[in-house]
């Protein structure tokens, strides 16, 4: 085993935006360009050498020995936690939201985690821009996005075409890991792995039964506190598919369990589309008609 920290590597309401709750003097450009110690600007700079990476375009007296992503990396808690488990490890994150980018960075630098450096990917470029093949130890997938919409599935970090986009990133062996509190999105990536041809090292509908020492996040938190189940598995890739195909249905909704009014916990971004199938049901019963079925999509 290569890493004893084994949850890092995976052996074993609408809701403002970040920007919108901001004070008016805010400036996300003085605040990155403040934010250095642990902000690249200049992530393809690196392509193939994160493992020396350092500030300021400096270089390491000696490497580092694992490189971990964690893509759509939110306020950074878990990434920057992570980060101080592991000191030989470099814990990449990278999010479209340059908030969130800047203060996971002000938090590392104040809790004085070195190994952790973030990236602002505001146009959501192609990882292969950024890392090169074989460079990943692992991808962490924390609460990404769910995107519940068919016409969004595209942008789900575990879309076919984004799984394909990974498998020359991770090194041999090397898992992506998910956790979300989505059991829709856990579902459909399932899907996605199995026509990406990834094969799992595990599965569980409670991932802190199997690591209960794992960091917290404040949205995970929050999230628990709620009632929300933490869904995850992690995997590797497996020999290349011959054919890439996307043939699952693409909209959350054709995830969801038959039964909606004993649904204990309704995932964020789906509250509406559940309140309404269950008051469609509830008006079919009260006139005699035969429940509403989900459409497969």
């Amino acid at each position: 085993m290569l890493l004893p920290v084994l949850f890092l590597f995976g052996v074993i309401t609408t809701m403002r935006t970040t920007r919108s709750r901001l004070n008016k003097g805010f400036s996300l450009e003085d605040r990155l360009a403040g934010a250095t110690q642990s902000y690249e600007p200049n992530p393809s700079g690196w392509r193939g050498r994160w493992s020396q990476w350092a500030p300021h375009e400096g270089s390491r007296a000696d490497s580092y020995q694992h490189v971990v992503l964690d893509l759509g990396c939110g306020k950074g808690e878990y990434t920057v936690e992570c980060a101080a488990a592991r000191p030989d490890t470099l814990f990449v994150g990278i999010d479209v939201d340059g908030v969130c980018v800047v203060r996971c960075a002000e938090r590392a630098i104040a809790q004085g985690v070195t190994n952790a450096v973030f990236v602002f990917n505001e146009e959501d470029r192609d990882l292969s821009d950024f890392f090169a093949e074989g460079e990943l130890s692992a991808v962490l997938l924390n609460f990404p996005t769910p995107f519940p919409k068919k016409k969004k599935a595209p942008l789900r970090l575990t879309y076919l075409d984004r799984l394909m986009a990974y498998r020359p990133l991770l090194a041999k062996g090397a898992p992506l890991r998910l956790r979300t509190d989505s059991m829709p999105m856990h579902e459909f990536s399932l899907t996605q792995l199995e026509l990406a041809g990834y094969e799992l090292l595990w599965n569980t509908d409670d991932v802190r039964s199997l690591f209960p020492e794992e960091p917290w996040s404040g949205y995970e938190q929050k999230l628990v506190a709620q009632g929300a189940s933490v869904y995850g598995f992690a995997a590797v890739a497996g020999p290349e598919p011959e054919a890439v195909q996307q043939t699952a249905p693409l909209s959350l909704v054709s995830y969801l369990p038959d039964d909606l009014e004993n649904m204990a916990y309704v995932p964020h971004g789906m509250q509406g589309c559940v309140r309404n199938m269950r008051g469609r049901n509830r008006n079919r019963r009260a006139r005699g008609l035969p429940e509403w079925k989900k459409p497969i999509v």
